[in-house]
């Protein structure tokens, strides 16, 4: 038995909904390597991963809309609350924080996950529903938890100044990271170039995560279309077209005669996923607020460069370690990036290669650094 034994509860962990399904598979798992046993509760229907599988994925197969209204939810909490000295709850404005207030007050800390992101406050009517959500509920959520947590400097800032009242919550910077993949990346370029054998040969600059407005992904592809010098580069953009902005998107290089210059993949996994990242001269990630940005270090950690904006709440670990390009959030900076890393001469690309490596076994490599599973320790006896 492990000595330590803690719940995840998180909406959702299919890969699709973006950066923490994926990188609660790799915390869970480098927590059971410190001898702490993390089990995972989400509200889907049974998900197969092909690793973690020491893991005890919990699936309760039941919400109710966006906010992921579960009875089964509360069930659960009311006969494990006891099983388990300390919850982790991942995301806001979903039940499971109301949940944990409830149920487990005292004994939870929350993830926000981004989702307090100043950003968010320039949607007007998002922004009205959320601050009256937070000033009769949520905020209430968080003040009951041990900790809200943040991964960067830059996120404390962030959560600090954002469009809702957060300074009486309990904000903790704590260093997150992901496992480094076991994976052959000579056959997933294989398997790669198999499924998208029209980039054989090719340059390409990849983004690849949820296509959404925060993400930048319109300024990209325009930045991408204005490149001043001509080039062999093609921009891939890799995830799933299932909202009227990734639409518009589509319909925008359709419009603009770019289909020979910017290909949409689809949403990847496994070696389609790792064999695009290898395969590509760099990645990018134009976001407008990116509290970790999971792409970015998956990228680093197979010393493929980065092209990151400065709202990536790591950005300042990258530049530190020059191991990509840093950008602000408009399409001037990201076509001046792009034109940037292009026009480098082959010693400053391989230097750059390189330093991903350092970056990320430095800062992010769960393997080498165990300081969440430390800090779990520590709260957990405290």
């Amino acid at each position: 038995m492990k000595k330590y034994k803690i719940a995840s509860i998180i909406n959702s962990m299919k890969l699709e909904v973006g950066g923490p399904s994926h990188s609660l598979k790799d915390l869970a798992y480098s927590n059971y390597l410190n001898n702490i046993q993390h089990d995972v509760v989400h509200l889907e229907k049974k998900i197969n991963f092909n690793h973690n599988k020491k893991i005890n994925y919990i699936n309760l197969n039941q919400k109710f809309l966006k906010y992921g209204f579960s009875f089964k939810l509360l069930i659960w909490l009311i006969k494990n609350r006891n099983n388990y000295k300390l919850f982790i709850i991942h995301g806001i404005w979903q039940f499971q924080t109301l949940c944990a207030r409830l149920i487990i007050p005292n004994k939870y800390i929350v993830f926000t996950h981004g989702m307090l992101d100043p950003y968010f406050g320039t949607e007007l009517f998002k922004s009205i529903k959320k601050k009256i959500y937070w000033f009769f509920i949520e905020k209430k959520n968080l003040l009951k938890a041990k900790y809200v947590i943040a991964n960067s400097e830059k996120e404390v800032l962030h959560l600090k100044n954002t469009f809702v009242d957060t300074k009486e919550l309990n904000i903790k910077k704590v260093n997150y990271g992901i496992i480094p993949k076991k994976i052959n990346l000579k056959k997933s370029k294989i398997a790669f170039l198999k499924k998208f054998n029209f980039l054989k040969k090719k340059k390409t600059i990849l983004y690849i995560g949820r296509i959404h407005p925060k993400k930048g992904c319109d300024l990209l592809v325009q930045a991408f279309k204005d490149l001043k010098k001509k080039h062999n580069y093609k921009l891939l953009i890799a995830g799933e077209i299932n909202n009227n902005y990734a639409r518009q998107l589509v319909k925008f290089v359709e419009k603009n005669n770019l289909k020979n210059k910017v290909y949409f993949l689809g949403f990847l996994k496994d070696h389609l996923k790792w064999g695009a990242i290898s395969f590509s001269k760099c990645s990018i990630l134009p976001s407008h607020g990116e509290n970790f940005g999971v792409s970015v270090i998956e990228s680093l950690s197979v010393k493929t460069p980065v092209i990151c904006s400065n709202k990536v709440g790591v950005y300042n670990k990258i530049k530190k370690f020059n191991s990509g390009i840093i950008i602000n959030d408009n399409k001037k900076s990201i076509q001046e990036g792009l034109e940037k890393f292009i026009n480098l001469d082959l010693k400053k690309l391989k230097k750059l290669k390189q330093n991903c490596k350092i970056c990320f076994n430095v800062n992010f490599n769960l393997l080498k650094n165990n300081y969440f599973s430390n800090w779990i320790k520590f709260i957990y006896k405290n």
